[in-house]
């Protein structure tokens, strides 16, 4: 029998790739481990060109290379997102392959060969960067925990625990490994039971214990799809956690104790959820390199390869026809084939800025719905919904003019674009049609179903600002025709507006009523030395359901139907309510608490009592706040604001100036307005390591509030990258994620211990 050409292709590759999976970390590799590592592979495969790229905060920065045209690396971006783009552009039919390497020293590994070694190439390449990730994810296993930890000598020594039996997940299954840190957590933190389960759309995966009788159903409650939860079932206090790899949710870590945890035992579940994701991760990717060092796998994986390159060839003949249909699904929908949003409100726009500009006879916008749907639905099933839905289209389609337009934006909602039609008199022939084409039952199902619309109407105004304003005025015809009786048409009036229905605007004022918008409060440390010195109290939203919405969720709502002052007025009073039961038990003199307001409170001397009332009220002494405004918000403010900011500093309050340089932040409003604290905005805590305009912006600022004799606060720390980097910056003060998330009033007692001393002013 004649050997089979791919095993004799194999033989090389597999002594490659054991050489491969014995190369150092790329901390301890020097070039000389790199130049014989490529002369290896240049025994198999020609390369024309090598590179392997990292990027630091000056730009990019070559850990390795080889013939690179220095052309080709003048011309690559020197920051994020442009850098990636261009690397993955890079052409295979010319030779190029390049690989990711998550996150690390090392981002990418780039290399050219010869088109016809492409398979071959590429499984090589592969292996090397699976290795070099394998070596960063073991030495992020090794980074310290929250500096928040380390006020408490005891944690060290439980951490220690952890990560003894971490150490051990190259000896141990994982089933054996899971049973020890259960025995670990029932020793440290009292845990009654470690469930790791993973949720699918129908059913529960027991990862551990691997043979779990628990309810299903339970389970599911317990879990939320991105958040943390906590939930008391009986006698028992759960806290669930989601695990993700590599930006994939991949498993829940579920905790069972008799008592709710505390401050710190958050902050070390915090840690443990951080380190079991990278041993999970670190796992992964050893199997992935066990699976390389196979002859048979190896063999597979090359004829995988080398078919996926005839693929390719054919994908590329193909490319330019798929992209003409990838532009029409973005803009269709996909079960009637009509228009969807998208590309309605862009003719909405266009019609909307013609009529501003030229004037002349306007526009009608129709909001129609199926009555009784959902019925339709469950008595016939979904199929015969959906054939509902595309007969529909296809009669509402029948009544329009060349000019016209339909539009499904989703389940039963439909919007039709009449050109050159205002007013019942405009829009009745098309209504008029509309309703006599729907006359006419359709066959569903073998047997004949009538079916009814309720529609809404509304046309375009001198007085109309938007797109948006006239489908909402749309909206709300169609549910005042639903509420009418529906199967019927109503034009919007004033009377629609004042229907009450259970609008976002209802729920968010409902639960401002019955106190379901409470205050949690985000630790804030001295970078130098990780004291605490305040806190950032930060809006959350408790739903009915139990669902914790954050307050960008819901602010903006709030800002649009006018209930932002209310709420900043129950957030104040609870906020200065927590205050006053935090002082006799912390035995601190002072520390400062951050309050987030909108700038409508500067705009009268009536606004800044009822502010200053509250504190009154609540007993608390105003030195112990600061009031955080957007810069943004007070650009749009009226000028007497600047009075208004005096008033409060001369009643001891301090004053913050938010999300400094997100975007539309001018360097005149530190010297404009009367601060005492600025705050960088997250966006350039995150882009820093990888942005040098960004850590030179943050640079400049810590200069700037240095001579200006302002304290300067940097947002967003979600890594120990960041935090190093901003205390190299001798940044003063810093939050965010790593230092620890938000927490509820009683779970910042036991953080303001005497050793945390800071005077308010």
């Amino acid at each position: 029998m004649s050997a089979n050409p791919l095993d004799q292709d194999a033989h090389p590759l597999l002594a490659l790739v054991s050489s491969i999976l014995a190369f150092p970390p790329p901390e301890q590799a020097s070039r000389a481990d790199y130049h014989q590592l490529f002369d290896d592979l240049e025994q198999l495969c020609p390369l024309h060109q090598i590179g392997l790229l990292g990027l630091g905060t000056q730009g990019p920065v070559w850990l390795f290379e080889r013939n690179l045209d220095p052309m080709f690396k003048g011309q690559l971006g020197r920051e994020e997102p442009a850098l990636s783009e261009q690397l993955m552009a890079l052409d295979a039919e010319l030779g190029w392959c390049v690989l990711p390497i998550s996150e690390g020293r090392a981002r990418w590994l780039l290399v050219q060969g010869d088109p016809q070694d492409q398979a071959s190439l590429r499984l090589l390449l592969e292996c090397l960067a699976k290795r070099l990730a394998e070596a960063n994810a073991h030495a992020r296993l090794a980074e310290p925990a929250s500096p928040l930890i380390g006020r408490d000598p005891a944690w060290q020594h439980k951490i220690e625990q952890i990560n003894r039996i971490l150490r051990l997940a190259n000896s141990l299954p994982t089933q054996a490994l899971l049973t020890q840190l259960d025995a670990a957590l029932q020793r440290i933190l009292g845990t009654h039971q470690l469930r790791l389960v993973r949720l699918g759309r129908s059913e529960i995966s027991h990862l551990y214990p691997s043979q779990d009788p628990g309810d299903d159903d339970v389970i599911r409650q317990l879990c939320h799809e991105t958040n943390p939860t906590e939930r008391e079932l009986g006698s028992q206090h759960w806290c669930s956690t989601p695990l993700r790899l590599q930006q994939h949710y991949f498993a829940h870590l579920l905790l069972a104790t008799s008592e709710p945890l505390g401050t710190d035992d958050r902050l070390f579940l915090d840690f443990l959820r951080n380190q079991l994701t990278l041993l999970l991760e670190l796992g992964q990717i050893r199997q992935q390199l066990n699976e390389f060092n196979s002859p048979d796998r190896l063999n597979h994986r090359l004829q995988l390869l080398r078919q996926a390159n005839l693929r390719l060839q054919k994908q590329l003949r193909q490319h330019q026809e798929l992209e003409r249909k990838l532009q029409f699904d973005a803009l269709h929908d996909p079960l009637t084939g009509l228009p969807n949003r998208s590309l309605l409100m862009n003719h909405l726009h266009h019609a909307m800025s013609h009529y501003q500009r030229h004037g002349g006879v306007g526009f009608t916008v129709i909001f129609l719905d199926i009555d009784h749907f959902k019925q339709i639905n469950d008595e016939l099933g979904h199929n015969n919904g959906d054939l509902l839905l595309r007969e529909l289209g296809r009669r509402l389609q029948s009544c329009l003019r060349q000019n016209d337009l339909l539009a499904r934006l989703g389940g039963d909602e439909f919007v039709i674009y009449l050109d050159n039609s205002m007013g019942e008199e405009g829009t009745s022939p098309v209504l008029n049609r509309i309703i006599s084409r729907l006359d006419y039952p359709f066959r569903l199902a073998g047997k004949e179903v009538t079916v009814t619309v309720s529609m809404g109407v509304a046309s375009v105004s001198e007085q109309s600002q938007d797109v948006s304003e006239l489908l909402h005025q749309a909206d709300l015809a169609m549910y005042q025709a639903k509420r009418n009786g529906r199967a019927r048409v109503v034009h919007y009036s004033v009377e629609c507006m004042e229907q009450a229905w259970s609008s976002p605007e209802a729920l968010l004022s409902n639960a401002l009523a019955e106190g379901r918008i409470i205050p949690y409060f985000q630790p804030v440390i001295r970078l130098e030395d990780n004291c605490l010195v305040g806190l950032e109290v930060m809006a959350r939203w408790i739903t009915r359901e139990g669902e914790l919405k954050d307050a960008f969720d819901f602010i903006p709502l709030a800002e649009q139907c006018d209930l932002i002052e209310a709420l900043d007025h129950k957030i104040l009073r609870q906020s200065c309510q927590q205050l006053r039961h935090w002082l006799p038990q912390a035995g601190l003199r002072k520390f400062k608490l951050a309050v987030n307001l909108c700038g409508q409170h500067l705009a009268s001397p009536a606004t800044i009592q009822a502010l200053l009332a509250i504190i009154e009220e609540e007993g608390v002494c105003p030195s112990y706040l600061i009031f955080e405004f957007n810069e943004r918000e007070l650009s749009r403010q009226h000028a007497d604001i600047i009075t208004s900011l005096h008033e409060l500093r001369a009643k001891g309050i301090q004053i913050s100036l938010d999300d400094f340089g997100s975007g539309f932040s001018s360097l005149s409003a530190l010297f404009h307005y009367p601060v005492d604290y600025v705050k960088v905005d997250d966006g350039l805590t995150h882009r820093m390591l990888h942005s040098p305009k960004d850590l030179a912006l943050i640079r400049a600022m810590r200069d700037i509030c240095r001579d200006l004799d302002l304290s300067l606060v940097v947002e967003g720390i979600e890594s120990q990258a960041q935090l190093r980097q901003l205390i190299e910056l001798a940044c003063p003060f810093g939050q965010g994620r790593y230092i620890s998330p938000p927490l509820p009033g009683n779970d910042i007692t036991p953080l303001l211990g005497p050793e945390t001393n800071l005077e308010a002013d």
